[in-house]
């Protein structure tokens, strides 16, 4: 498995790639940077270093082999285990680990040391970029003065190739049959240009085509420049402006102040009575469901118990019973009093019998005998209420 391919595909489009358990590679922008000694630039780039810190699997490397090579997760990192064992044992023996365009790594002070490849730009935005060359400050200013010089002066400081007076052809006889037969031939007289004239010619010619090719890219990227990129909104130019190839993705605005929120429509509900018709009576606070999921706490107010007359001879002749049913105890009265309102309902002689520690003791009923007593309790007990005999 190339696994330093799928490294090298991975850092085009993440910023960091990590190994498991054997390092991670980091890569960080760097900018157009001017090569004074090779007079060149060079475009902007991705430096990439590497961390052998960095060996926790972050599971980005893995899903890469997965798809790339059609294997479930765990063969991946079997075989990603396999070529981390393989990088160590090269390492041990002081071998380099070649991966490929990306760079190499080796081992130097025990510690992994990674260089890059230096023909490798993994920055997608600077692609299709190469270097560009330039001239020196000094090879200009020849150029600028070779070309204002004038032409009288140049012709005068130019030495033609052949110099002295031009000589005429002699004139050769043939013989012709063992006859003596002159032919003469005629005498052409050779009118010489001085090449220091063509010679000027021909640079004049050549000049022509270095302005004509030095026009072409001028006149180009000053329509590109102004109408292709945002040089007049922001007033600056970056090396992508230059790549004709690069295409510029269309800007979009998304509004911070969305929200997920979805307005609902509450449906008709029944009336309050319907509602708290069925809480009973010692329910204090109702939860209404406003939502699914949304309650609403209503205190409920509560009418004071109206106690009918009570027969108070009734009652201080029952009172003078020894043995008592105690029905509940009560700290707060009006408790009590609803309690003896509910008791008498139900047909039980049920009073406020006294208060003892600071509680309303309820009786539902007195009695002259144990035996009494425990009938009625076992009676009480059974209706579905809870008690207790008292004997005073």
């Amino acid at each position: 498995m190339e696994l330093a391919k799928h490294i090298e595909i991975l850092l085009q489009s993440h910023n960091c790639v990590i190994v498991p358990d054997f390092g991670g590679f980091i890569a960080n922008y760097r900018s157009a940077v001017i090569d004074r000694a090779n007079k060149r630039i060079l475009p902007p780039a991705k430096n990439i270093l590497f961390n052998a810190k960095l060996t926790n699997n972050d599971g980005l490397l893995a899903n890469a082999v997965v798809q790339a090579m059609r294997c479930t997760y765990p063969e991946a990192l079997n075989q990603i285990s396999t070529d981390v064992a393989d990088w160590n044992a090269q390492l041990a023996k002081g071998l380099r680990i070649d991966l490929g365009e990306l760079g190499f790594l080796y081992q130097q002070d025990n510690r992994i040391v990674f260089e890059q490849g230096r023909d490798l730009n993994l920055l997608l935005q600077a692609y299709g970029l190469s270097n560009v060359q330039f001239v020196a400050v000094k090879e200009k200013k020849e150029i600028a003065s070779a070309i204002q010089e004038p032409v009288s002066e140049r012709v005068a400081n130019h030495k033609p190739v052949l110099e002295g007076p031009v000589k005429e052809k002699e004139t050769v006889v043939i013989e012709l049959a063992g006859r003596a037969a002159a032919v003469p031939i005629e005498k052409n007289e050779e009118s010489q240009t001085p090449v220091s004239e063509i010679e000027q010619s021909r640079r004049r010619g050549r000049w022509k085509y270095i302005a004509a090719a030095a026009a072409i890219p001028f006149l180009f990227y000053s329509y590109w420049i102004p109408v292709e990129t945002d040089f007049i909104e922001t007033g600056k130019i970056q090396m992508a402006d230059f790549n004709p190839i690069k295409t510029t993705p269309d800007r979009s605005y998304q509004s911070r102040l969305e929200t997920t929120f979805e307005p609902f429509e509450k449906p008709e509900v029944e009336t309050w009575e319907t509602l708290t018709s069925e809480i009973s009576e010692h329910v204090e606070v109702y939860n209404y469901a406003l939502a699914d999921d949304f309650y609403i706490p209503i205190r409920l107010e509560k009418e004071e118990p109206s106690v009918g007359p009570v027969n108070e001879q009734a009652i201080s002749e029952n009172a003078e019973l020894p043995y008592h049913v105690i029905g509940g105890c009560f700290s707060v009265s009006s408790n009590a009093d609803q309690l003896v309102v509910d008791l008498q309902k139900q047909g039980y002689q049920a009073h406020v019998l006294d208060q003892k520690n600071g509680l309303h003791r309820v009786s539902s009923g007195d009695y002259a005998t144990r035996s009494e007593a425990r009938k009625a309790l076992k009676a009480f007990k059974d209706a579905g209420f809870s008690g207790w005999l008292l004997k005073k």
